[in-house]
């Protein structure tokens, strides 16, 4: 199995790795900034269950200052991640601090030929049309939660991903539903706390998630573990969908 989006930090790490051990799981570790990029290269450089992405979300954009870290980090990382735009931290208009480091990394991802993991809350179209003028390698985005868009992402062929709230969300539920199986993969946005589940987080959940994706789309537990952790593996690999 794949947690294709968690973010790894010294208390979150022994008991993650732990199970990526016992059940043979990958995890998607993202940075938010420089040092926990930095983090999760070192933890990838150990750890073969670790892939790392590193970059600069949009909450930490006015304080990162410059990025010319950036592309040496990316040279010993798996991709780009978590990165984009959303309104909640600072303006995200054109020439807004927020938007240039987003096309700075974008940029970086292209370059690089490394996959991109995005952030599009309250901002899915303006992250849609800013990734549409680079060549990126795959793009997964990220627990994205707009249905009314959702067609748009399925039709660029960009990969969503589902977490556990995906449980006890109508809505997520509907939209997992419609999407092509090809295009789907798992996460929990560790050390997110899911406040219907009793607060709980944490890579182990991901089965649950699985689980409810083979409900959702008539299909087995087995068969649907193997899609989601294949769609993972060519996400990260940056294959076609198919």
């Amino acid at each position: 199995m794949v947690d294709s989006h968690l973010h790894l930090d010294a208390t979150e790490t022994s008991a993650s790795l732990a199970l990526a051990a016992a059940s043979d799981m990958y995890l998607f570790t993202c940075g938010v900034d420089r040092e926990t990029s930095e983090f999760g290269i070192r933890l990838s450089t150990t750890e073969n269950a670790v892939k790392a992405f590193v970059g600069v979300h949009p909450s930490e954009a006015l304080k990162e200052g410059s990025l010319r870290w950036l592309p040496t980090a990316l040279g010993r990382a798996s991709g780009v991640g978590e990165i984009g735009l959303d309104p909640k931290y600072s303006a995200i208009g054109m020439g807004s601090i927020q938007r240039k480091v987003f096309l700075t990394q974008l940029e970086a991802a292209e370059k690089g030929r490394k996959p991109v993991q995005v952030h599009s809350r309250g901002a899915e179209s303006e992250c849609l049309d800013a990734m549409e003028a680079f060549g990126l390698k795959s793009v997964l985005v990220h627990w994205f939660q707009s249905e009314e868009i959702l067609p748009r992402v399925l039709k660029t062929g960009y990969f969503v991903s589902f977490g556990p709230s995906l449980l006890y969300s109508r809505r997520l539920q509907r939209m997992a539903a419609s999407c092509d199986p090809r295009q789907v993969v798992t996460e929990t946005d560790s050390p997110v706390p899911y406040g219907p589940l009793g607060g709980v987080h944490g890579p182990y959940l991901v089965p649950s998630v699985v689980f409810k994706l083979a409900e959702l789309w008539g299909s087995t537990f087995e068969d649907t573990r193997m899609t989601i952790s294949r769609n993972a593996l060519r996400f990260l690999g940056g294959t076609e969908k198919g």
